[in-house]
């Protein structure tokens, strides 16, 4: 990683105090806390379901492109208490959050935060040094401008709108700051995943797993996981299908991934 002053980290603001726009969450039955916004952005299902694809440990050097609140992350880091994490976030207020869910959750010796535009290729590149990571894991902006209009929400359009980080943004930092052989794993849209796989291969970050989300047995997939290699040859597995839901709740693979077992 870059040794720049930029990437030390500021102090996590205190939230001793309840803040009424704020929910302090358990995740992973307890083993994770999060603070998030009360209204706009929040973290969903997604983001485990992801950490679930990557597999098992150990993750060596990860950074999470587009953290958040950290969950992505975070959830890396309890999974493996070896690995080490970035988590690599645009906006003031997430990246504040991150920073105190990273404290609250006894995770300062392994994860840090760094607050930067991932679209300014020449400022990331003075920030992280190239082929520094073992994995980066993400979950981009769901929309296009083309989709329809953001949501009223400035920081919620930010995170699920394409106005300052881009699907092609991701794609090119990931295999920049991949090792060779790193791996990149991603939650995507299912109508976008052809933009997906082009612009990772694009990248030379070779797909090599595909997995599709279902709602509910019968219905159409709604998000995919992506796992790309860089450098990588052969051929793209697809998976069988994950499916969220059946007529009991959740399934029991998504139940583990969500904490339970």
């Amino acid at each position: 990683m870059g040794d720049d002053a930029d990437m030390a980290d500021p102090p996590a603001p205190s939230l001793d105090v309840p803040d009424p726009d704020l929910t302090r969450d358990p995740i992973l039955r307890g083993r994770l806390v999060l603070w998030q916004p009360r209204m706009g952005y929040r973290f969903s299902v997604d983001s485990l379901l992801l950490v679930h694809f990557v597999g098992e440990a150990p993750y060596g050097r990860v950074i999470d492109l587009g953290a958040g609140v950290g969950v992505i992350g975070l959830a890396l880091a309890v999974r493996d208490p070896s690995a080490t994490v970035t988590l690599l976030e645009l906006q003031p207020r997430m990246a504040r959050l991150a920073r105190s869910n990273v404290e609250g959750n006894g995770g300062t010796d392994r994860v840090q935060v760094v607050e930067a535009d991932l679209s300014n290729a020449r400022a990331m590149r003075r920030l992280l040094t190239g082929a520094s990571f073992d994995l980066v894991v993400s979950s981009p902006p769901f929309f296009t401008l083309a989709s329809g209009p953001p949501v009223p929400d400035q920081e919620e359009a930010i995170a699920r709108h394409e106005l300052r980080l881009t699907l092609s943004d991701v794609c090119r930092e990931a295999r920049r700051l991949l090792v060779p052989g790193g791996r990149a794993a991603l939650v995507f849209p299912s109508d976008r995943l052809t933009e997906l796989l082009g612009g990772l291969d694009h990248e030379g970050l070779r797909p090599t797993r595909l997995r599709a989300i279902h709602p509910r047995p019968g219905q159409p997939a709604q998000r995919v996981l992506v796992l790309a290699i860089k450098g990588g040859k052969g051929g793209l597995v697809i998976e069988p299908p994950l499916i969220v839901r059946d007529d009991h709740g959740y399934t029991p693979e998504v139940s583990e991934a969500l904490g339970d077992g």
